[in-house]
């Protein structure tokens, strides 16, 4: 009888140091799953800063070229105004040319 009793003992042992061992992984799958959760959840937040730095990006070289294309209308502009008045110019030139000729 004493020897059931020892290996009772040693079994009870066993079954207490594997329901020890299943509630520390337990415990662990539970701590590398919010890990993993924090993880994502980061990796989501990286994706996000991301995306901002590329539209901010986006946006800068946008309005660049943008400025770029005010500036060259801003010189046809200024080159057809010009333009407009040497003809305007020339037309009064030879306006006053033909009266000139015309009093003669």
């Amino acid at each position: 009888m004493d020897g059931l009793t020892v290996a009772y003992g040693e079994y009870d042992a066993e079954l207490n140091a594997r329901r020890e061992a299943e509630a520390e992984v337990t415990r662990l799958r539970i701590l590398l799953s919010g890990k993993a959760a924090r993880i994502t959840a980061l990796s989501g937040q990286g994706r996000r800063e991301e995306l901002h730095r590329q539209l901010a990006f986006d946006h800068r070289e946008n309005l660049r070229v943008l400025e770029m294309d005010v500036a060259k209308l801003k010189v046809e502009r200024d080159v057809a105004l010009l333009e407009m008045e040497e003809i305007a110019s020339s037309r009064r030139w030879v306006s006053l040319v033909r009266v000139t000729q015309t009093a003669s």
